[in-house]
């Protein structure tokens, strides 16, 4: 398998616990939401993290970080975690690939992308497929993220894995090339079954420009073992953003990132909850990346 093209990212902040449960104490998640409640202290932490050497954050759509974004008067490039809605409501609720996005600041070239991402998925719309389902709900959602931003797309893990458990090569392929026309960028996606999906791409000949998957001493969110994620790091073909590097707060965030770069993972993505001093320990994790 070829190395893909498209360069993923390698230091990503993640925003997603402010909107997504995740593996972290609830204390900790309340204190963290608490902190970045006003779109204000929200801004501070994405310039620091921006300055740090994060070269994009991994976001869901979400009103507060829409303001803090808008706060910033700066471009901020957003990898997207899509789709966001509950899972049965993105598959049964259906909108059109080329609806107006009602963005604030209309971008010709946004409207471009989605006219090319739109033919490129016609095929897949004949059929009735997964994909284009897929496809209709991110684009409806990804307006509220200012379509001038995002520089990539990550297919949230309840959908990659259920695609995965499917069996569901053609969903992979086809999100990838419309992630890609879409956004103008990369396109990936984010799983909680990391050995099992490196080893089906392989099988199917899809290359995505990343994965996502949890990565840390601990082996918590590492399924279905730590041996096989290992594995599956190191094997060639397909970078891998490592999460959870802190394993829901068991171990220090230095720890994971060590761990998971010497197992092969291309890159890092902390979030907010692994973060105390969000700029002096994002330079910390760009001075391990090199």
């Amino acid at each position: 398998m070829s190395t893909p093209t498209r360069r993923a990212p390698r230091l990503v902040l993640s925003t997603t616990s402010l909107e997504v449960p995740v593996r972290a104490a609830r204390d900790r998640s309340l204190e963290v939401a608490n902190r970045f409640r006003e779109s204000e202290s929200l801004a501070v932490a994405l310039v620091k993290a921006i300055e740090a050497g994060a070269e994009a954050l991994y976001a869901v759509p979400s009103p507060a970080l829409r303001a803090a974004m808008d706060e910033l008067k700066r471009p901020v490039p957003v990898l997207a975690r899509l789709p966001h809605l509950p899972l049965g409501d993105d598959l049964r609720h259906e909108h059109s690939l080329l609806i107006p996005t009602h963005d604030e600041n209309p971008d010709v070239w946004s409207g471009m992308r989605a006219g090319i991402a739109a033919v490129s998925m016609l095929p897949a719309s004949l059929q009735g497929d997964l994909a284009v389902r897929v496809a209709q709900r991110i684009e409806h959602e990804a307006a509220s993220l200012g379509s001038r931003d995002v520089i990539g797309l990550a297919i949230a893990p309840e959908i990659t894995d259920l695609a995965l458990a499917a069996g569901h090569a053609r969903f992979f392929e086809r999100m990838v090339r419309f992630g890609r026309a879409r956004f103008g960028g990369v396109a990936g996606f984010e799983t909680r079954d990391l050995a099992y999906l490196v080893r089906r791409l392989h099988e199917w000949g899809v290359e995505p420009d990343f994965l996502i998957a949890a990565a840390n001493p601990a082996g918590v969110g590492m399924t279905p073992v730590p041996l096989e994620v290992e594995a599956a790091l190191e094997r060639p073909g397909i970078p891998v953003l490592a999460t959870e590097l802190r394993g829901g707060g068991v171990g220090a965030l230095a720890e994971g990132a060590r761990y998971a770069l010497e197992h092969g993972a291309l890159g890092l993505l902390p979030d907010l909850v692994d973060l105390d001093d969000v700029g002096g320990e994002l330079r910390a994790l760009k001075l391990l990346l090199g």
